[in-house]
């Protein structure tokens, strides 16, 4: 069984397909053949026994009416006797075969038997008949080789009409298959054809649009509205889902080569500079520190794109109370407020959140990554403020609006230019000069937009036209079921 499996494994879908309806086919022609068969035999047997008691009628009457004067007589292929109560022949047509009395036992009911002579085979027929003088019995018989005959004409005619039948259906079968399936064949085809040139565009250089050439190299749907056509517009999805994959991951290595060529250019001349300098220990000691700053920017850049993997990987997520996201707000205010004496920017950081109580629930952050989305907003803050005239405000505000968490961080900086909101977002973007610093690697919003969209919320740009920026956060509170 399992080499049967296994051999039926290999065949193609058609092939299955024409096998499983050939056997079916075989099965329904047997059945009806055989079904047929019976049926028509029974058929026959009705017959002949309709026949038999026909044969036996007149004799039967005359035997109730006078025994002593039958005269009828049989007809050309009828077998009769009768029988006396006594136990004599009155008058037979039997056949010497069937002789005595029809080989049938005489009883005081109907009697029914085949009989088989060495060239012949019977149905007799025994039937009492009462008249004055006693119980008599009337035998007659009927030849079954014509039944024999038709049965066999119509069996070899039944296995023939079958056969045929297996056969067309068969071939039908095979032929809807291939028909059928014609189109995820052509599907394949379309699909190994553009792997092929997936293939060999990706050993070329990349097109100033990542995504030029490709959106319209799709599988062909199906003009039927079936589950081909269904399929088909799924594997489209799957390859475009799959096309962005791969444009994000070219995008991201590009822009990530981009970022780390110039830290590391920076970083190899100062560590030539601090070769020069080796024999004056102030410029040595200065240089040094220079690396360091560099390095770690490198750090935090490496830091940036290993969470943006990690975001990108959609793996398992952690939830935060409503307790555990003010511990958070705070823990993170206090951090920010230390960057910024870090920094040496004169910036007045505050919060609030309301309600101060207990309130159900949980959003899709965990303590950590909240914490990370605080400070992202609030050292960006920072930054443009440091950069546009050293001193500042920021405020943060937690609260809840119905079965959901807001957070709004507000800073009174430059504010940023709405050309750039679009785009704040994406990775390696940077606003104009007011809100850049040599550090920053144009990665804090876009971790910030996606622990938020991983989270199932939504994230807001506002600035006023006298300056300052806002950030609006929107978060789904989920139900904590309690025990």
């Amino acid at each position: 069984m399992t080499r049967l499996r296994s051999l039926v494994g290999r065949l193609s879908i058609s092939a299955r397909i024409t096998l499983g309806s050939f056997c079916v086919a075989v099965l329904i022609g047997a059945v009806a053949v055989v079904g047929i068969r019976l049926g028509v035999s029974a058929v026959l047997d009705d017959a002949t026994m309709t026949l038999l008691r026909h044969d036996a009628e007149p004799f039967e009457q005359q035997v109730m009416d006078d025994p002593a004067d039958i005269d009828a007589v049989p007809g050309e292929g009828q077998y009769v006797a009768i029988i006396s109560p006594a136990g004599a022949v009155r008058m037979t047509s039997l056949p010497r075969s069937l002789r005595p009395w029809g080989r049938v036992p005489l009883s005081s009911s109907e009697t029914v038997s085949r009989v088989e002579t060495p060239d012949r085979r019977y149905v007799v027929r025994s039937a009492p008949v009462e008249s004055a003088g006693g119980e008599w019995h009337v035998v007659t018989a009927r030849n079954e080789d014509a039944n024999d005959l038709v049965l066999g004409k119509l069996s070899a005619a039944l296995i023939v009409g079958a056969a045929a039948l297996v056969a067309c259906f068969t071939l039908a079968s095979f032929i809807l298959a291939r028909t059928a399936l014609r189109p995820v064949n052509v599907m394949r085809r379309q699909a190994d054809e553009l792997a092929r040139r997936q293939s060999t565009d990706g050993e070329r250089s990349a097109p100033a649009s990542p995504t030029a050439g490709a959106r319209g190299e799709l599988l062909e749907v199906p003009p039927v509205r079936d589950e081909l056509a269904a399929l088909a517009v799924t594997l489209n999805g799957l390859i475009e889902g799959l096309r962005a994959a791969a444009d994000r991951e070219k995008q991201l290595v590009s822009d990530a080569s981009h970022e780390l060529r110039t830290p590391l250019a920076v970083l190899r001349g100062e560590l030539e500079l601090a070769e020069l300098d080796a024999g004056d220990a102030d410029a040595l000691l200065a240089d040094v520190r220079q690396a360091h700053q560099t390095v770690l920017r490198l750090t935090t850049l490496a830091t940036n794109l290993l969470e943006l993997s990690r975001i990108d990987a959609h793996g398992e997520r952690g939830s935060s109370t409503w307790p555990e996201l003010e511990h958070g707000l705070a823990a993170a205010i206090d951090r920010m407020r230390q960057a910024a004496l870090v920094r040496g920017v004169q910036c007045v950081i505050d919060f609030e959140v309301a309600p101060t109580g207990h309130v159900d629930g949980s959003v899709a952050l965990s303590a950590e990554e909240f914490g990370r989305v605080v400070d992202n907003l609030i050292s960006n803050s920072i930054a443009a403020i440091g950069a546009a005239k050293g001193s500042g405000s920021v405020s943060a505000r937690l609260w809840t609006v119905g079965p959901r968490v807001r957070l709004s961080v507000t800073d009174d900086g430059p504010g940023m230019p709405s050309d750039f909101m679009p785009v704040a977002f994406d990775r390696f973007t940077r606003a104009d000069p007011a809100r850049s610093t040599s550090t920053g690697s144009g990665l804090g919003l876009a971790i910030v937009a996606g622990l938020v969209d991983a989270a199932g919320g939504d994230i807001r740009l506002s600035s006023a036209p006298s300056g300052g920026l806002t950030v609006d956060i929107t978060l789904p509170l989920a139900t904590v079921d309690r025990i």
